[in-house]
């Protein structure tokens, strides 16, 4: 008996854990992530973010994650960019005031690099597992 509870929980961590399967987020939580571009690729510190974020502000809605170079370059990123390395997402957060989430997003520790992109409808962040740094 013990050992079929201990199984249980074991599973449901691991399916909870797992970003790229839809809905898992909503149970205890606010909201969802949704990647709307490759999830295979994102870490794992990135992830627990990204549902630490759904679960404090509403749906995420993640953009941005893989990036080959030559879509890099055509989107203006840097040469470097973490999104070529699959260390980086750029992400939304549906009816959230983002400035309120991007203070909340770089107090996080397995936060490296951060950005908050603002724009007319509200802006995205960008966060990377490079080094602690910023560029606003």
């Amino acid at each position: 008996m013990i050992k079929r509870i201990s199984l249980i929980l074991l599973l449901s961590l691991i399916l909870s854990a797992c970003s790229s399967l839809p809905g898992l987020y909503k149970i205890g939580g606010k909201g969802s992530v949704d990647y709307q571009k490759v999830s295979w690729c994102v870490p794992w510190k990135l992830k627990r973010v990204l549902r630490r974020v759904a679960h404090r502000y509403g749906d995420v809605v993640v953009f941005s994650t893989w990036r080959s170079p030559w879509h890099n370059r055509r989107v203006g990123g840097a040469s470097s960019s973490y999104h070529k390395k699959c260390k980086a997402v750029d992400f939304k957060v549906r009816g959230a005031d983002m400035a309120k989430v991007y203070r909340y997003v770089k107090s996080q520790s397995a936060v490296g690099g951060h950005k908050l992109y603002s724009s007319r409808r509200g802006g995205h962040i960008h966060i990377d597992t490079g080094p602690r740094r910023s560029w606003n």
